[in-house]
């Protein structure tokens, strides 16, 4: 079965030249989780990262996972780079949030245009950087793998 699976060749899922790296699930869901609160109760006095929290929240989990586990599979995880990926991500969304805002017939575009491009880029960022500072400080933490050769005697 490794044979049929280890050969599967598509453009949507190419495989890995070298090794890969190894995500750490519980690290990743906390992470993950963990960012978007930490930049909001380091800037809840600002009152927009609350709505920030509340708004973009559900496109930062649909559309970052996804971005998030395909960038750590590749790379380590660093903040700066993280946070780029978030606003590219951010920005490559913008135009089918703004289509699903036309759709219905409202014509808001341009504040649709600062929610989600101005205050969400900023925010993406912020999180994305939240995000890189955290996985890898909850990977090597408490939550690391013990190993028999770890502890001492």
């Amino acid at each position: 079965m490794t044979e049929i699976t280890g050969n599967i060749r598509s453009p949507f899922w190419p495989q890995l030249k070298g090794t890969g790296h190894v995500i750490d699930p519980v690290a990743f869901v906390l992470a993950l989780l963990g960012a978007p609160l930490v930049v909001t109760i380091f800037t809840f006095w600002a009152v927009v990262p609350i709505f920030a929290l509340i708004f973009g929240a559900p496109a930062y989990l649909i559309c970052g996972t996804p971005a998030l586990l395909w960038y750590l599979r590749r790379y380590e995880a660093k903040p700066i780079p993280i946070g780029v990926l978030a606003v590219a991500v951010n920005t490559a969304t913008l135009p089918i949030l703004l289509w699903t805002d036309i759709l219905p017939g409202r014509q808001d575009v341009n504040d649709m245009l600062i929610m989600f491009g101005a205050f969400g880029g900023v925010f993406a960022f912020l999180w994305g950087l939240a995000f890189g500072w955290l996985y890898p400080q909850f990977r090597r933490g408490f939550l690391a793998p013990i190993t028999p050769n770890a502890i001492p005697e």
